[in-house]
């Protein structure tokens, strides 16, 4: 179930690897090319699914059964100069199933060290929400990144980036609108930053991959920090707001063709004491391993996965836990998949459990 129950420069091998969550998409050309400093890629992605909840039919003792479309996306993303990128992404909104802006950004991206994005992109934060809910290393968007944001976990605003000489240590500092009503009338920024470093192959870019499906040996730890005065509470009860986490990634490929992999993040929200519902306040983690077998069973390969989670809501005193249990179908990589897992959430105060099995359709593609 969604949470809502929820470098130099880039080429584009490195563009469309980013946002198709594989590094098998490094391998397209552009879809239209006019020199290697002009082109545009074009993209398409969905995550449809099918879930079956014990007791959770109309007549609350048959189990329900539900298909629902998640995310349809269309991609667009290229390059007008060679220091001069452009993203321009749509989305269904499941809210009202109208068509929105996803991601519409341009970059001046000069080189390793010092890049400058400006536009709507995902502030700097976890390596899980970088991911975003169609690339999750969970079997579904971690319940525990409950940090505020708009549409797709999306902000307006900018932010430096860059890397060091080897691009093994990456940086990101931004300011963002956040929270730009309600309790925020002085109008204050959203301050975002995140740290990382690999210890074993490099991950150039803004953002992570969720896999590599093994083409890349990942050692990864790293950081971020968030901050917005008046970011929480009301009007009358304004308070600022604090998220931190800190998490780590490893994948790597064996020499039988399997990939072992493995990725936990621990999180800390402050609202201040707000009682703010909309930004809690509480701490929680999540970890998650997989091993992908090298062999081909019919057209994929299988990828074994369990998810563990668990988050405390200091808002509305409430403890919840998460178990998923489950394997991918790996079609072409991460990119084509089938996941279908078995799931148990648990909440106390008196809540009921959660159990269920989901499968999730899921495919994304440049062309």
């Amino acid at each position: 179930m969604q949470n809502s129950l929820f470098t130099s420069h880039w080429t584009t091998l490195a563009v469309s690897a980013v946002l198709l969550g594989s590094s098998a998409a490094a391998l397209a050309a552009p879809t239209f090319q006019r020199d290697e400093d002009q082109f545009i890629n074009i993209g398409v992605a969905y995550r449809g699914s099918y879930s079956s909840i014990k007791d959770a039919a109309p007549n609350g003792k048959d189990r329900s059964n539900d298909f629902e479309t998640e995310e349809a996306r269309l991609y667009t993303n290229g390059k007008v100069h060679e220091n001069v990128s452009f993203e321009f992404n749509f989305a269904r909104n499941s809210a009202d199933n109208q068509i929105e802006i996803l991601d519409a950004h341009v970059g001046l991206e000069l080189n390793k060290y010092f890049n400058v994005w400006v536009g709507r992109f995902l502030p700097p934060a976890s390596r899980a929400s970088a991911s975003a809910p169609m690339y999750p290393p969970t079997f579904d968007f971690p319940l525990v990144e409950q940090a505020p944001n708009r549409f797709g976990g999306r902000d307006d605003g900018a932010t430096v980036w860059g890397s060091n000489e080897s691009q093994a240590l990456k940086y990101q500092i931004g300011a963002f609108k956040g929270r730009d009503s309600g309790s925020n009338q002085s109008d204050n920024l959203s301050f975002a930053g995140r740290l990382q470093y690999n210890f074993w192959d490099t991950e150039p870019g803004f953002y992570n991959l969720a896999s590599y499906d093994g083409s890349k040996s990942i050692l990864s730890v790293g950081g971020s920090y968030r901050f917005q005065k008046d970011g929480a509470g009301t009007i009358t009860n304004p308070g600022d707001y604090r998220y931190w986490n800190v998490d780590g990634r490893l994948e790597k490929p064996l020499e039988n063709g399997a990939v072992v992999g493995a990725e936990a993040s621990y999180y800390n929200y402050n609202n201040d004491n707000t009682g703010d519902t909309l930004a809690p306040q509480g701490k929680g983690y999540f970890v998650t391993g997989s091993y992908a077998f090298a062999q081909t069973v019919g057209i994929g390969k299988i990828q074994p996965k369990f998810v563990y989670q668990d988050f405390d809501n200091d808002t509305t005193n409430t403890n919840t836990r998460r178990l998923d249990l489950g394997a991918s179908y790996l079609i072409k990589g991460s990119n084509v998949r089938i996941d279908t897992f078995w799931f148990k959430q648990q909440q106390d105060n008196n809540q009921p459990d959660i159990d269920g099995v989901k499968v999730i359709f899921h495919v994304a593609h440049f062309f």
